[in-house]
C-alpha cells in the first residue's frame, strides 16, 4: 500500500522519477594510431632520411584522457615487446618520438618493429595498435646497396606527394609536441641549391684542411649517403664545420645531411 500511494501522489503531482546512470558510463571513445615523419615509408637511411620518426595517437572526444604506451620489438620475426615510452593524451593528441639512433648517436640497422598499446579507461577497452616495421639503413650499408641508391635518386610524384603529407602532419604534430618543434626551428638550415651548396663545402673543406680531391668529389655527390660514404672517417668533423657556417650550433650528419640536400 505504501508503495502503492507514493506512485499516485509522484503522479498526480507530476513528479518525474530517473534511474541515475552509472557512475563510471563515459561516451564511447575512438583511438586511431599513425606513423609519420621519414619512416613512414617503412624505411630510414642515414644521410637521405632525417631522424624525426613520430608515432602519434588520436583519441576522440578530444576531452578523453588516455594513457599510451609505445613498445618496440627488435626482432620483428619472434617479437618480444619492450616498453619504450609512455604517456598521456593532452587534447586527443599524443606524439611519441621515435629516434633513428641509438644511445651511443649511432645510426641504427636493420629492421624494428614498434606498436602503442592504449591501455583501458572506464567502459573504453584497450587498443592496440598495427605493427609498424621500419627497415634502418647505415649510410655505409647504402652506399653498397645499387638498387637503394636509383630510389633514393629518382623521386616519383607518389613519393613527393607523399612526403609533402608527411611533413604537413608533423608540422600539425608539433603542436603537440613543443620540445620537437623547438629543435627543429633551432636547427640550421643551409641553401641545398647546387651552387651555394659548393661554396658552403669548399669553406667547410678549407677550415679542417681537407684534400681537394676528396673534397670535389663531395661536392658531386648526388644525395647524403653517397657524400657520406665520401667523407668515411671524417663526415662528423666536416658536417660540424659546415653547420658552423651559418654561425648556428653544431650539427651532426644525421642532422645536416638530408637538410643539404632536401
Amino acid at each position: 500500500m505504501k508503495i502503492r500511494t507514493l506512485t499516485v501522489l509522484a503522479g498526480a503531482l507530476g513528479l518525474l522519477i530517473t534511474v541515475p546512470s552509472p557512475v563510471n558510463a563515459a561516451a564511447k571513445q575512438t583511438v586511431k594510431v599513425y606513423m609519420t615523419g621519414d619512416c613512414a615509408d617503412g624505411q630510414a637511411v642515414e644521410g637521405v632520411d632525417e631522424d624525426d620518426c613520430e608515432l602519434t595517437v588520436n583519441v576522440t572526444p578530444k576531452a578523453s584522457r588516455r594513457a599510451a604506451v609505445l613498445e618496440v620489438a627488435y626482432d620483428p620475426e619472434d617479437p618480444e615487446w619492450e616498453e619504450l615510452d609512455s604517456g598521456k593524451t593532452k587534447n586527443g593528441r599524443l606524439v611519441f618520438d621515435v629516434s633513428a639512433v641509438d644511445e651511443d648517436e649511432v645510426w641504427m640497422d636493420g629492421v624494428i618493429a614498434y606498436r602503442v598499446t592504449v591501455k583501458k579507461s572506464g567502459a573504453n577497452k584497450k587498443v592496440v595498435s598495427k605493427v609498424y616495421k621500419v627497415a634502418y639503413t647505415s649510410a655505409d650499408a647504402a652506399i653498397d646497396d645499387e638498387d637503394l641508391m636509383a630510389d633514393i635518386a629518382d623521386e616519383t610524384p607518389e613519393e613527393k606527394k607523399f612526403n609533402q603529407e608527411m611533413d604537413k602532419a608533423q608540422e600539425n604534430n608539433q603542436k603537440y609536441n613543443p620540445q620537437a618543434g623547438n629543435q627543429q626551428q633551432g636547427a640550421n638550415t643551409p641553401p641545398t641549391s647546387p651552387t651555394q651548396r659548393a661554396g658552403m663545402f669548399n669553406q667547410a673543406c678549407g677550415s679542417i684542411a681537407m684534400a681537394k680531391t676528396k673534397c670535389d668529389a663531395v661536392i658531386a655527390a648526388k644525395n647524403g649517403v653517397e657524400a657520406l660514404a665520401i667523407l668515411g672517417p671524417d663526415a662528423e668533423k666536416f658536417c660540424k664545420a659546415l653547420s658552423k657556417l651559418n654561425g648556428g650550433a653544431e650539427l651532426s650528419c644525421k642532422d645536416l645531411m638530408p637538410k643539404i640536400f632536401g
